[in-house]
């Protein structure tokens, strides 16, 4: 399938001005995980202005379209998170920003109002140029929070897709840019509590009984020796939290800790660390003659690409800005995504877009976080560009 690269952009200029009031509105109206009801509204009537087919009240406030191409036994998704973060949005008092948050405590300090600019960007490209072949657009909620992949998933965002691209925005690479990554991008997180049971008595006679602090602290100790010494750096364990006893004079008898735990593997390997860090600290309370508990909240598992989708990201980033300005990354980033998920289920590849310049360069998370809004036609042009370039080597794709 040959595609006009020059065309595609022309066309993006004509929609430039559309794409970032659509950006500026939705970052105006920022809503939290699960409530993205106007965002879900604007969208869904932008999709039926467009003629594209979705439902909506996904996962409760997410979307799902298609757009019917030629072939129309091959798909290709891509998704947006639109959430915001609950946290106060600066630039009204700072910057004097006329698109700053109109809602206290929430803020599109991630870039989610970009994601869903681009998403439907790609909309309404493929709405007037027949693709070649199917289109899935997955618009999704409360990527920021408990995770809206999953229950996207659960309710078919995946069904007959063949691969999946998403991206993020950021800041530490200039708009004009983007970088990619092989293997493992994000990682998985594992938050714990760890709770110690001793027992209690007066501290002239500390050796009547058992000191859960003690305890903790050898359990503590442990645990990092282990990462240190027994792991490759792929895992960074984190306790944020330490409570407990009652007086200075007391026994303490009780401890809990609380932490995360971030690694950059695969979920087997995810496993037997977890196992081993229930067993050192399960272990070290019984070498004491106490006992504890190592409770395991899972939470998004790690972003692996697929090197045959990241291979077409790459080529397509090489013809929309040129081989100079696409970035290989050598290190996997340490926080989290849950377009892991997606990526679980079907081949597919997760990507950054700059989104900074000399005089904007701010980290997401950020009250005053903004970006360059030119990057929002650049995000839309380099997935047109992967549509072609995947549908070109399907076979890649599909799976006997």
């Amino acid at each position: 399938m040959i595609y006009d690269n020059d065309l595609i952009k022309s066309s993006l200029d004509s929609m430039r001005e559309f794409l970032i009031d659509l950006r500026r509105d939705i970052h105006k109206h920022p809503e939290l995980g699960f409530e993205e009801i106007r965002t879900m509204e604007k969208i869904s009537s932008i999709l039926k202005s467009f003629n594209i087919k979705h439902k909506t009240k996904i996962a409760k406030t997410g979307i799902i379209a298609d757009i019917e191409g030629a072939d129309k036994n091959f798909t290709i998704a891509f998704r947006a998170d639109m959430d915001a973060l609950p946290m106060d949005d600066l630039k009204r008092d700072l910057k004097n920003c006329e698109y700053s948050s109109e809602e206290k405590g929430k803020c599109h300090a991630c870039g989610h109002d970009v994601h869903t600019a681009i998403l439907t960007g790609i909309a309404k490209y493929f709405s007037e140029v027949k693709p070649p072949c199917n289109i899935r657009l997955i618009y999704q909620p409360a990527e920021e929070t408990t995770g809206g992949a999953k229950p996207m998933i659960d309710e078919g965002a995946l069904d007959n897709v063949n691969v999946i691209y998403g991206l993020h925005v950021r800041p530490e690479i200039k708009a004009g840019q983007i970088s990619v990554k092989y293997g493992v991008m994000y990682a998985s997180s594992n938050m714990f509590d760890i709770k110690i049971f001793g027992k209690s008595s007066h501290g002239a006679k500390s050796y009547e009984g058992i000191d859960a602090i003690i305890i903790a602290t050898n359990i503590l100790n442990q645990l990092h020796n282990f990462i240190s010494a027994f792991t490759d750096g792929s895992i960074r364990l984190h306790v944020g939290t330490i409570k407990g006893g009652s007086a200075r004079n007391v026994v303490a008898d009780f401890v809990q800790m609380e932490g995360i735990i971030r690694m950059l593997c695969d979920d087997e390997k995810r496993k037997k660390r977890l196992s081993m860090i229930e067993k050192i600290v399960l272990n070290t309370a019984d070498s004491f003659s106490a006992k504890a508990e190592f409770i395991n909240m899972p939470s998004y598992p790690a972003i692996i690409n697929h090197a045959e989708a990241v291979d077409i990201v790459k080529e397509s980033g090489f013809s929309v800005l040129g081989k100079e300005n696409v970035f290989i990354e050598e290190n996997a980033n340490m926080t989290t995504e849950d377009f892991s998920y997606y990526l679980q289920k079907v081949s597919g590849a997760f990507f950054s877009l700059g989104v900074s310049n000399e005089n904007l360069n701010i980290p997401i998370h950020n009250g005053l976080f903004d970006v360059d809004e030119r990057a929002i036609n650049i995000g839309v042009n380099i997935q047109i560009v992967n549509v072609y370039e995947t549908y070109n080597k399907k076979e890649l794709f599909i799976k006997n």
